[in-house]
């Protein structure tokens, strides 16, 4: 049986998007998945689940909009998938500070015009030393000052990908990695 992850976006950042971990372990639980766990309160669960990925994502986003009145993302990943991102890290040798490597997690494939708009943010903010590797349907990043101030956030972001994403630091992908290993 297949192990996914599960990646919510904007729950529990900054008041925003409340949702309990215990609600959504329930409502997890609720629509059949097996194997239930969840990981941290931004959002991040752990399934065993023989339905494909998609019908995945579009029952758990269907269950949470009844649960909260309103949409959530739901990104979802494959044990293997996160394997081969772990293992395809670009900024391996930064990771050993997990909290200035990120990877943004996207719905799907970014536009074909995505590494021009994630260059031309580098190019506008010279000062920054924040680096950027597109793979597909995810983007590594390294934030050597920290991820705090940088400018590959919210609607830069969005507007140079055109796809929803959501962020997890490398500590939780790492995590998230080691749970789905079944």
């Amino acid at each position: 049986m297949p192990t996914y992850a599960i990646l919510l976006r904007a729950v529990n950042v900054g008041g925003y998007g409340k949702l309990s971990m215990a609600d959504f372990r329930s409502t997890l639980t609720g629509l059949g998945f097996k194997n239930v766990e969840t990981y941290i309160q931004s959002g991040n669960a752990v399934i065993d689940s023989s339905t494909p990925a998609e019908k995945v994502t579009r029952s758990i986003t269907a269950a949470l909009k009844k649960l909260t009145g309103a949409p959530i993302d739901v990104i979802i990943r494959s044990h293997e998938e996160l394997d081969n991102l772990v293992r395809a890290n670009p900024f391996v040798a930064e990771a050993i500070d997990g909290a200035r490597v990120h990877v943004t997690f996207l719905s799907g494939p970014a536009a074909p015009t995505a590494g021009a708009a994630l260059q031309s943010i580098v190019d506008k903010y010279p000062t920054r030393r924040d680096r950027y590797h597109l793979a597909g349907n995810h983007i590594y990043f390294h934030f050597p000052e920290s991820s705090a101030d940088t400018k590959f956030t919210g609607k830069a972001l969005e507007k140079a990908i055109v796809a929803v994403g959501t962020a997890r630091n490398w500590n939780t992908v790492l995590k998230l990695h080691a749970m789905s290993k079944r």
